[in-house]
């Protein structure tokens, strides 16, 4: 791979997580936390609406669709793993839910929110 094409792809990526983060609030959601990060992996957005909080794993591509494969079984393993610490750290009660979902950017500026994507 060029050296050049890392940097594109994350260029790319930020603009993906800065629509998905744009969408959240509009839909109500509080942002707590954005590419939070710990030794066991990367939280992408972590949210909150009332007594929701949702971690949630934003993936740009060029269509929904390749976007929506990117998503691996490991990955979403890490994700849990990473939410669990941050949780801890963050000391919300048993009053809070949680919740792990998916927002797919597309190229063309699509954007597609899956709620419940998976399960802990």
């Amino acid at each position: 791979m060029e050296p050049w094409k890392g940097q594109v792809n994350a260029l790319v990526g930020q603009g993906g997580e800065a629509a998905a983060k744009k969408f959240l609030q509009a839909q109500g959601y509080e942002i707590l936390d954005s590419r939070w990060s710990c030794d066991l992996g990367e939280i992408d957005l972590i949210a909150r609406k009332k007594r929701l909080i949702v971690f949630t794993e934003v993936k740009t591509s060029r269509s929904i669709d390749q976007a929506i494969q990117r998503i691996s079984h490991r990955q979403q393993s890490r994700i849990v793993n990473a939410a669990h610490i941050w949780l801890s750290k963050n000391a919300f009660g048993p009053q809070f839910l949680f919740r792990f979902d998916a927002v797919f950017v597309g190229g063309d500026g699509q954007l597609k929110h899956i709620e419940g994507a998976w399960t802990a």
